[in-house]
């Protein structure tokens, strides 16, 4: 019983994996672009993937991810096209008729070192999170993220804890080595078994349930 509750387990998070690499083979091998990427992928240890640098020797993923060049590819908005790309370096995207932007655009991006948009824009999370704000004719250039736990001196309310940054102007409260629990208020390790069963066991009934409720409807019709 157990092995099949991990299966399933594993067959779910396959799913949500399969799912984010189709976003991202999207943004790399978007066929609306007005000219080639200008991207340079060498320098950053990275090949070239369509219009994406990926890290050498690692397979298309969010965290793989170390550029991109989307200029002139008519896009309109950024909504959750870049979460969780931890090591995304260079993110171009002038040129596009984008209106707004929004700091949960750029949830889990913590490493831009050079960031354009277009010249109605600022940078996320404003002017004071990036070393250089540059205004050119044709777009804005945001250089070098900061970090927003220091730049605002982010404190956490517990001892056991520290901040982390999350994106621009988004921080999160972690549990320092070895605590765990509320409040990060528990000295010992975390019951990571214990933990994942009791996530397998929670997913199995939910999904058992509403199979069951949905197949009561079904006979019913």
């Amino acid at each position: 019983m157990m092995r099949i509750i991990c299966v399933f387990f594993l067959l779910l998070f396959a799913i949500m994996t399969v799912g984010a690499k189709s976003t991202i083979s999207t943004l790399c091998e978007m066929k609306s672009c007005e000219s080639p990427s200008i991207l340079d992928c060498s320098h950053l240890n990275s090949s070239v993937s369509g219009r994406c640098c990926v890290k050498e020797k690692e397979t298309l993923s969010p965290s793989t991810i170390t550029g991109i060049d989307l200029i002139g590819c008519h896009l309109t908005n950024t909504s959750r096209l870049f979460h969780s790309m931890g090591h995304l370096v260079f993110l171009y995207l002038h040129k596009n008729n984008i209106s707004d932007i929004d700091v949960d655009d750029f949830t889990g991006v913590n490493e831009l070192k050079n960031l354009t948009l277009p010249p109605n824009l600022s940078c996320p999370g404003g002017h004071i999170l990036w070393d250089k704000e540059i205004n050119h004719s044709d777009m804005v250039e945001c250089v070098e993220e900061q970090s927003t736990c220091k730049v605002f001196n982010v404190t956490c309310p517990n001892s056991n804890s520290y901040c982390s940054d999350v994106g621009p102007r988004v921080t999160e409260c972690l549990c320092s080595p070895g605590y765990h629990g509320y409040k990060c208020l528990r000295k010992d390790h975390f019951p990571t078994a214990t933990f994942v069963v009791g996530i397998c066991v929670s997913t199995v009934v939910v999904s058992a349930f509403l199979w069951i409720t949905q197949r009561r409807k079904v006979k019913k019709h």
